[in-house]
């Protein structure tokens, strides 16, 4: 019997440090699993492109994927979702962008951005978003489930929506999902329509079908007169017309020579995209395609490029 009496407190003791411990474990363990937060923010355009930002909170130890890791990630990502779709389509290189800060003394965040090109299907004035997602673990394959956001251009109307939002808001052109789980399950389905074709399906159309005719047969009646009255001299006007068209318009490709002769043939790639006011998907597609005719060569440096005209494009005026 004393072996008892002493043997009581002694595993008494043990359970209370036991419940102790579990108390203090299990609490860490909530907090740990809050300290990591991933945003998707896809900026739809009007050209079927999309520019997407990643946005991920988490600890300071966290680990974070380096810019060639991050860039390889989307265009695994990018190629399954072409294979799957069966569109062309492939991330700007030159728009890998990855950033970290520390936000407090015990979290971070990391910002990964890219421009998706062809990301969106268009046609007849219409940008339907949505076949992309079909491919298995879409989002498992960058960086897991986590909140999304998708804002549609301003020049575009949203004519339907699936699955609904959690939120959304017209005025910005803003719609929220609270888990991407959850949004590709649905198979979802995005559907905007260019504000002048939405005018075009409107109740208005008798009446801008009737205004148009009006127009097209008044105009066709001052042609006519125009005609007559000036046939002697059609083939002059015509060669003059032809002479001015041709000095007074600048194609794209034309501006981003002009901007390479003034800088003595050489210039960076964000050089020419600031000058030409062109976005950097744009200007990277006109070089692609100056590039092909032999015009330019461009050679990387650093995360810009270096793009230099040829001699012979350099001589001609």
């Amino acid at each position: 019997m004393p072996i008892q009496v002493h043997m009581k407190p002694r595993i008494l003791i043990i359970l209370f440090i036991a419940m102790a411990c579990l108390l203090t474990i299990v609490p860490l363990g909530r907090v740990q699993a809050q300290t990591t937060y991933t945003q998707y923010k896809i900026q739809l355009n009007s050209d079927g492109s999309a520019a997407w930002t990643i946005i991920q909170v988490s600890g300071l130890n966290g680990t974070v994927d380096t810019w060639a890791d991050f860039q390889q990630k989307v265009t695994t990502l990018v190629t399954a979702a072409a294979n799957q779709t069966q569109r062309p389509m492939s991330a700007d290189n030159d728009t890998f962008q990855t950033s970290t800060t520390i936000t407090s003394s015990d979290s971070k965040t990391t910002e990964y951005m890219f421009t998706w090109l062809n990301f969106s299907k268009t046609e007849n004035g219409q940008l339907t978003v949505g076949d992309v997602f079909s491919v298995s673990g879409f989002f498992n394959q960058l960086y897991g489930d986590g909140a999304l956001q998708i804002n549609y251009p301003s020049n575009c109307t949203l004519k339907s929506v699936f699955p609904t939002p959690d939120e959304r808001d017209d005025s910005t052109q803003t719609l929220q999902w609270l888990g991407t789980q959850f949004f590709v399950a649905e198979k979802p389905s995005i559907i905007l329509v260019a504000q002048n074709q939405a005018s075009v399906n409107s109740g208005q159309q008798p009446y801008l079908l009737i205004g148009s005719v009006s127009v097209v047969v008044a105009a066709a009646a001052i042609v006519s007169w125009f005609f007559l009255a000036n046939r002697r001299r059609k083939q002059s006007s015509k060669e003059l017309t032809g002479a001015s068209t041709v000095t007074l318009l600048e194609t794209e490709e034309e501006k981003v020579i002009k901007v390479l002769r003034s800088n003595g043939g050489s210039a960076y790639q964000s050089a020419i995209t600031e000058q030409c006011r062109f976005s950097k998907a744009k200007t990277s597609q006109l070089l692609t395609a100056l590039e092909a005719k032999g015009v330019v060569r461009r050679y990387k440096k650093g995360r810009d490029k270096i793009v230099n005209l040829n001699e012979q494009a350099k001589g001609e005026k």
